[in-house]
């Protein structure tokens, strides 16, 4: 029998104990036990994430690279530049 770290969880698994045949109880206390585990990962994760959220600092504006094209001397080759202010 899987260990519940929940009490909501724990008491389903107890009532399924009673209720159902054994070999159906005992699949579903493992589909049980594994949806627990999904719920407590995700209820840590989203602590987590609210617990950060004021510290984490907003991006930062980045203004696109500029864009220019020239005609060449040769045709259909024409002459690219990007320029950026990547370094202020």
């Amino acid at each position: 029998m899987p260990k519940f770290r929940l009490n909501e969880f724990r008491d389903v698994a107890r009532w399924l104990d009673r209720k159902l045949p054994a070999p159906l109880a005992f699949f579903l206390k493992g589909w049980l036990y594994g949806l627990e585990t999904l719920y407590v990962a995700s209820k840590a994760s989203s602590a987590v994430e609210k617990g950060i959220a004021p510290f984490v600092p907003p991006d930062p504006v980045v203004e696109p690279p500029r864009y220019l094209s020239e005609p060449s001397e040769v045709e259909g080759l024409d002459i690219i530049q990007l320029s950026s202010n990547y370094d202020e």
